[in-house]
């Protein structure tokens, strides 16, 4: 087991982002959170990735230390697109998993600034960036975010391989379409409550 929660609820500003959610994540698995703008996504995903401690009940992880998380405002920098792809694994200090990047052919556009690139490049750079430390958790809010269909569909092929080789995969998303292609299991949240966890089967069934 990844993680599990219980009785879980976030309190901001007197009001409940999150409320009474209880769920297993399971290793090896691709889980999505979907919901409305709103909803308490990207708070769940935080919680998930131990960034945000709940305001009651209780998260029990296995590795209790965040992972390297897709945000859906990333952070760039004024250099060049291998400059801000290789930022994290410097950081880090190991050498740069290059799979996503060259995947997406990042590899020819190196030497541009990141200024002069469109947003579905800037997006494919976030992407490859967080997969360049080749974390045992993926974790990333709305992955698809500005990428065109051919692109998509890579990224769908690159998480699936992930998954494959026991990846513990948890996303944020709202395609549907994408959502059945990748998913092990969804949790649908509703103003902060669940209203589906179980498989992705059970989920086009409702």
């Amino acid at each position: 087991m990844f993680c599990s929660t219980r009785q879980l609820s976030v309190i901001f500003n007197k009001k409940d982002a999150l409320k009474n959610i209880s769920i297993d994540i399971k290793s090896g698995e691709i889980t999505v959170i979907m919901g409305s703008n709103g909803s308490g996504k990207s708070t769940l995903l935080r919680c998930l990735n131990c960034l945000l401690n709940p305001t009651f009940g209780s998260l029990k992880h296995k590795f209790n230390i965040p992972f390297p998380m897709l945000f859906q405002k990333p952070v760039f920098f004024q250099n060049t697109v291998q400059y801000n792809f290789e930022v994290l694994s410097k950081i880090k200090k190991s050498n740069p998993f290059m799979d996503w990047y060259r995947s997406f052919q990042l590899d020819k556009i190196s030497k541009k600034n990141v200024e002069e690139i469109s947003g579905g490049e800037k997006q494919k750079i976030y992407l490859s960036r967080i997969m360049s430390v080749n974390s045992e958790a993926i974790i990333m809010d709305e992955p698809n975010q500005n990428l065109d269909t051919e692109n998509t569909k890579k990224l769908i092929k690159l998480l699936l391989n992930e998954r494959n080789i026991n990846k513990t995969i948890i996303l944020t998303m709202h395609d549907k379409e994408i959502v059945k292609q990748i998913a092990d299991k969804i949790i649908l949240l509703n103003q902060g409550e669940v209203e589906f966890y179980g498989s992705v089967n059970n989920f086009l069934k409702i």
